[in-house]
């Protein structure tokens, strides 16, 4: 029903947001047409791109290439307060986490990967490549480069069933302490976007995590591809210091 006084702009995104909230449409659910849209309300179609652009802006709707405006699925929230894993952060928020192993060789360290652990130039590191999933949908591809010498065997284990940080502890008795992040808003590479199912060039979050024993000895670099559509980091401030 239009209201007199209120942008028309705005109703629309009212009433399509109580729609959305009440769960009258669900995620994943296609919404109608601009066309339809148009009709239904009595817009034009400008008025109907203003409603649903709020909407795509607030991460409401999504637009699908192609296909059509749809419910955006509620993004994963994880909190940056303290160390976390990956498996034990799905598994908290009701889903199930999974892991595909790509791949895990000796390579010899990048300059980058050498500079965060503390090594030589092209010193050996185990690089784990690794896809994860929340109930069956890639959501990060990463890879953790861990120092060969300080892990011996560790290429040779079966971390499609075994957590990475399981295995340092149990294996080689080596807990992660604390862990240094970067954040960095990026494009999907051709390869990225293969991987996580969007579309080359979509907006994505790398994060450089370096993790370090309790000694304060860099154990691990991980670089995680966090499709950014999906997952959304926050941070709790405490009390403001003069």
């Amino acid at each position: 029903m239009i209201v007199d006084g209120v942008p028309l702009y705005r109703q629309i995104k009212a009433d399509l947001l109580e729609q959305i909230k009440s769960g009258q449409l669900a995620p994943g659910e296609r919404i109608e047409s601009e066309l339809e849209l148009m009709a239904r309300y009595g817009v034009s179609r400008a008025t109907v791109r203003q409603a649903l652009g709020q909407l795509v802006a607030e991460g409401y709707l999504e637009i699908r290439r192609g296909l059509g405006t749809y419910v955006a699925t509620p993004k994963l929230e994880q909190g940056l307060g303290g160390f976390y894993s990956f498996s034990r952060e799905i598994e908290r928020l009701g889903m199930r986490p999974g892991t595909r192993v790509l791949g895990v060789r000796l390579e010899p360290a990048t300059r980058t990967v050498a500079a965060a652990l503390g090594l030589p130039l092209e010193t050996p590191v185990v690089a784990l490549r690794r896809l994860r999933l929340a109930d069956d949908e890639p959501l990060v591809a990463e890879t953790s480069y861990l120092p060969a010498a300080r892990f011996p065997g560790l290429a040779e284990r079966d971390f499609s069933r075994r957590r990475l940080y399981d295995t340092l502890l149990a294996d080689y008795g080596v807990r992660p302490a604390r862990a240094h992040e970067v954040f960095e808003p990026v494009l999907l590479t051709t390869e990225e976007a293969s991987l996580l199912g969007k579309h080359r060039g979509d907006p994505a979050l790398v994060v450089e995590r370096t993790a370090f024993d309790t000694t304060m000895q860099p154990i691990e670099f991980c670089r995680s591809v966090v499709r950014s559509d999906r997952v959304r980091y926050f941070v709790d401030l405490g009390e403001a210091q003069a």
